[in-house]
């Protein structure tokens, strides 16, 4: 069953982040969804095995965008 995650990213402002952060983090295996809304500054993330929140948050850091400490939450 996929889970969910939420990354708050007070960086994103406009369409070429949401590009880049959604090619980065929809790369990743495992990765069935990423969204990114820049109105609300998130990423959000529908994932299974073999995607991790540890994986996502670094391929989000990669692609230059920082995450916001008290931000993230996943569910099952």
């Amino acid at each position: 069953m996929p889970k969910a995650l939420v990354r708050s990213v007070p960086a994103i402002r406009c369409g070429d982040c949401r590009q880049v952060i959604e090619g980065a983090v929809g790369a990743l295996p495992g990765v069935a969804v990423a969204e990114v809304d820049a109105g609300s500054r998130s990423v959000a993330v529908l994932y299974e095995a073999p995607a991790e929140p540890a994986g996502i948050d670094a391929a989000i850091r990669h692609a230059g965008h920082r995450i916001a400490q008290q931000a993230g939450r996943t569910t099952s």
